[in-house]
């Protein structure tokens, strides 16, 4: 069964510019726990996928006032192919990947605009995809302060960006 995989970035921008990094300043959030995915708000998220699963990557500064922007995500395009692109009528965008093939453990890299600057997560031990069917954990059970806090942070962007789902 394939499915629409989002995967929230939350960027505290503020801190991302006076440390002149990303480290301590990111934290990823997807919505498919259930199905594998781990390490869940922060830098290093797993999220489990499968072929034909569709992921939709989402940024949310944590300050509004300051811009904030995913300009690429580094990934082969032979197992999952990435494209941009901007809701109806705005200068919002999001991304998208279709996967193609199985991913194995897969690092990719993020490339987000922050205020005037550009920051990079290199491939390494940061973001990856994980294979579902190796990953899934069938007695996972969602507590109800982590489902709160997935459905809150997702239902915050919301408001900046639609979230489409399956």
């Amino acid at each position: 069964m394939t499915k629409t995989i989002n995967i929230l970035l939350v960027v505290d921008v503020v801190a991302a510019l006076e440390a002149d990094t990303l480290a301590g300043s990111l934290y990823m959030i997807d919505d498919n726990r259930l199905g594998g995915s781990r390490n869940q708000a922060t830098a290093g998220l797993a999220t489990s996928v499968a072929p034909g699963d569709e992921i939709i990557w989402t940024l949310l500064p944590i300050e509004c006032e300051n811009h904030a922007a995913i300009r690429a995500i580094k990934l082969p395009a032979e197992i999952c192919e990435v494209r941009r692109e901007t809701y109806p009528e705005s200068d919002v965008s999001y991304w998208v990947g279709t996967v193609k093939q199985p991913v194995g453990d897969l690092p990719y890299g993020l490339t987000l605009e922050l205020g005037s600057r550009m920051r990079t997560l290199d491939n390494g031990t940061d973001a990856r995809l994980i294979d579902a069917a190796l990953n899934a954990s069938p007695g996972a059970t969602r507590t109800r302060s982590s489902s709160r806090i997935v459905e809150a942070a997702l239902n915050a962007s919301a408001g900046v960006t639609r979230i489409r789902s399956s």
